[in-house]
């Protein structure tokens, strides 16, 4: 399992709604290439969305599923990117009276979880530099803190 946090200068709500937006994966996510296709009830649990990922010419299609969601809070998903990842990945929005804090918990499933220690420290920089790119587009946001919510 790999934690890491960020913190954000906007409201819970305001990056909720960024992360339950797959079209702005491929502005954030190291590795995201494209979304092709999302389900209708998104971001409902169960719901999905088809992306492409990978680097250079590498380019991995497969699928995003909700397993739980609560919002403006929390956001669950099964990220596969098969053979290379499966992965639960965990989004926890905590609120501050500045912004909040983005705490993501990335845990391999089947047999990633055996690659898991050995792989631990490029999942960290990859998610490191995925939340700073986050911060990034949503520092393009209006600036709003939870006391002015």
């Amino acid at each position: 399992m790999t934690v890491t946090e960020q913190k954000f200068d906007i409201t819970p709500t305001a990056l909720f709604d960024v992360l339950v937006d797959p079209t702005t994966y491929p502005k954030w996510l190291v590795g995201a290439k494209r979304i092709r296709e999302v389900s209708p009830d998104w971001p409902a649990a169960e719901s999905w969305f088809k992306h492409t990922v990978g680097f250079g010419p590498i380019a991995i299609p497969d699928r995003t599923t909700v397993r739980d969601v609560e919002a403006p809070i929390m956001l669950e998903l099964l990220v596969r990117a098969r053979p290379a990842i499966e992965a639960i990945v965990r989004f926890d929005i905590v609120p501050k009276t500045d912004g909040c804090l983005l705490r993501m918990t990335e845990t391999p499933v089947g047999i990633h979880k055996l690659l898991s220690p050995v792989m631990q420290p490029l999942i960290r920089a990859r998610n490191e530099r995925s939340l700073q790119r986050l911060q990034g587009l949503t520092d393009q946001l209006p600036r709003r803190t939870a006391s002015t919510q």
